[in-house]
């Protein structure tokens, strides 16, 4: 009997563990999933409603986040897209950015933490090459 007891706990506490497990695992990826996107959102003045997406998001998923653990990276970069490649032949100048969102928070399975990291990076094309029309064109467009 007493053998029973404790392979019915034992068994409890398994399926328990396995269903934190998976609800943390889930919601770490519904919240990847959300930071992807939010990847096309930031610019240089979007870093704070950025963050704040993130931190409502986070704890519609149960995640407790706060805005000083999430870093936005967005900066000068001279690494070209795929297009810019296959296109870079043609000496085109770009204006690329670099976008990284990284955030850090704890979750707890059992009453133990467990440490989870999210990162999602981004190169985006934020200025295309202007060509400036020839002479006779210009001609054209100056003239009334």
């Amino acid at each position: 009997m007493r053998s029973t007891i404790v392979i019915v706990v034992a068994l409890l506490l398994t399926v328990y563990t396995v269903a934190q497990v998976g609800t943390m695992y889930r919601a770490k990826g519904d919240l990847d999933t959300f930071v992807q996107r939010t990847l096309d959102f930031v610019d240089e003045t979007a870093k704070d409603s950025v963050k704040t997406d993130i931190v409502q998001t986070a704890h519609k998923l149960g995640i407790e986040v706060e805005t000083g653990d999430i870093d936005v990276v967005y900066e000068d970069s001279d690494v070209p897209t795929i297009p810019q490649r296959m296109v870079g032949r043609l000496n085109a100048q770009f204006t690329n950015k670099r976008v990284v969102i990284s955030l850090r928070y704890v979750a707890h399975v059992l009453g133990l933490p467990v440490h989870q990291q999210i990162t999602a990076a981004k190169i985006r094309q934020v200025a295309a090459p202007v060509m400036h029309p020839n002479k006779a064109t210009q001609e054209l467009l100056d003239s009334p």
